[in-house]
């Protein structure tokens, strides 16, 4: 088990980074006549790691760390065992806990914390990723070599780890991890030219704020202060944007700015969100392909979620009919968020109005606004805001260019572009609210508040103080 796989030794040339995981596993980012290369070196092991490796596996399957290995050695009445245990502790840890994960070639990248997707069929040979660092890049090979019938089996082992079947009647399948992890797999060539395939899309180890994202450059704190301020007033934001172009990321991030006091209902096919500041309630589709179980799909959930007293409705991605019933939700009151899997805001619209969703377009003046989101060179950024009128006609309000940055750059810029913020607020109260946000987020941002808890501790903070002055205010009425 721990041998199938095989490593291909790879001298590294031209090193352009190197660092360690779960201290054993060494990760070289090469730059071979400017191809990049992920090399990777696992621990050494011999006949007799196997033997421990095997021996306690047999013992007990199930260890997650350390010290439950080590209580299972204590247990094995072999003092060879143990000897060779106390020689080599790592090591022996590492290929029990690859074994035991289910991912055999994959284990080692997917404990790589950088990668973002692995990918591979059975005529690949070598595994690609996405690595964080170098996502510009596009895909790197890397020095992990798998046979056509090794790929048969992991995409067998991983469809049971995330309860899907998978056969020659059933080739597809799809779902996630219990650690989080997007898996897309197809088995033997019925629908896969080149075989069985896989893809793994991995979690962020923690989940984006939307103060991380001023910090990288995504948005500035204008935008971020707009966006904030039309959630509060429970509007309807469409994201929108092509793949991998950060629309889940920022719809991830605007979650971390609902209010505290707020119910916040999620509805996805896979769960990607990971969480909210507000009361979270996540809903996710239920697909069976086998038995008499019913499924739930996104429509369904989306009936459902109305009469679970949302403040906001949040659907992962839009697709197909449940589409209308979020319009029909942001008119009940609620706010919505929202992503769709569309270039810019015309061909969003256009969507939106074309079989199968069809919404007639005049009450597509529900939707506020529509960020457009695009990865450039690697780098995920808003690329424009537009709002929508009474007519369903597009008013940029913002827009990214290299040469001027974010535009408008100021307050009194956005009170000049924006529509919709001027119909529930003058322009004076506007601009005290915009600036106060701003200046919270930019503090935020220099002190390095990026995790959600402490970013949620703040927003508590920042509430609280408008509900004392709210209060102030009306006794002095």
């Amino acid at each position: 088990m721990i041998s199938e796989t095989r490593i291909k030794y790879v001298r590294p040339v031209n090193i352009i980074e190197q660092y360690v995981v779960d201290d054993v596993i060494q990760v070289f980012i090469n730059n071979r006549n400017g191809e990049l290369e992920y090399i990777v070196s696992e621990p050494e092991y011999d006949e007799n790691t196997v033997y421990v490796v095997s021996k306690l596996y047999l013992e007990n399957p199930r260890c997650k760390d350390l010290v439950c290995i080590e209580k299972t050695i204590s247990k094995v009445n072999d003092r060879g065992i143990q000897e060779i245990f106390s020689q080599q502790p790592l090591n022996i840890m590492y290929y029990y806990l690859k074994i035991a994960s289910g991912y055999g070639a994959l284990y080692p990248l997917v404990r790589d914390p950088y990668i973002e997707e692995i990918a591979v069929s059975s005529d690949d040979r070598n595994i690609g990723i996405i690595h964080r660092k170098y996502s510009w890049y596009g895909w790197i090979n890397t020095n992990i070599m798998v046979s056509g019938e090794i790929v048969d089996r992991m995409v067998l082992s991983l469809a049971r780890k995330i309860g899907r079947h998978l056969s020659i009647s059933h080739p597809i399948a799809e779902g996630l991890t219990s650690e989080g992890m997007r898996i897309s797999l197809t088995y033997g060539r019925e629908v896969s030219r080149k075989g069985s395939s896989l893809v793994i899309r991995k979690k962020p180890p923690t989940p984006w704020t939307i103060t991380k994202l001023i910090d990288v450059g995504t948005l500035s704190p204008l935008i971020a202060a707009y966006l904030w301020l039309v959630m509060e007033f429970r509007g309807s934001i469409l994201i929108v944007g092509g793949v991998s172009s950060g629309k889940t990321t920022l719809l991830q991030a605007l979650l971390t700015l609902v209010p505290p006091t707020r119910r916040v209902v999620t509805i996805e096919d896979t769960p990607e969100i990971l969480g909210s500041t507000g009361y979270w309630d996540p809903l996710v589709e239920r697909v069976v392909s086998i038995g008499d179980s019913l499924n739930i799909d996104m429509y369904s959930l989306l009936k459902f979620s109305l009469r679970r007293r949302a403040d906001y409705l949040v659907v992962g991605e839009v697709r197909g009919v449940e589409a209308r019933l979020l319009v029909q939700a942001s008119r009940l009151g609620h706010g919505v968020l929202a992503t769709l899997h569309s270039e810019d805001a015309v061909s969003a619209i256009e969507r939106l109005t074309s079989p199968p969703i069809s919404i007639p377009k005049k009450l597509l003046s529900n939707i506020w606004c529509i960020v457009v989101m695009e990865s450039d060179n690697g780098v995920r950024r808003v690329k424009s805001v537009y709002e929508l009128d009474e007519k369903v006609k597009l008013h940029q309000v913002f827009r990214y260019s290299r040469v001027d940055d974010f535009k408008p750059h100021d307050i009194p810029g956005l009170i000049n572009s924006t529509y919709r913020l001027k119909q529930v607020l003058d322009e004076d109260d506007l601009s005290n609210e915009l600036l106060s946000r701003i200046e919270f987020l930019g503090r935020l941002v220099s002190n390095g508040v990026f995790d959600l808890n402490s970013l949620s501790e703040s927003l508590i903070n920042f509430y609280y103080k408008l509900v004392e002055e709210e209060v102030l205010k009306s006794n002095a009425e």
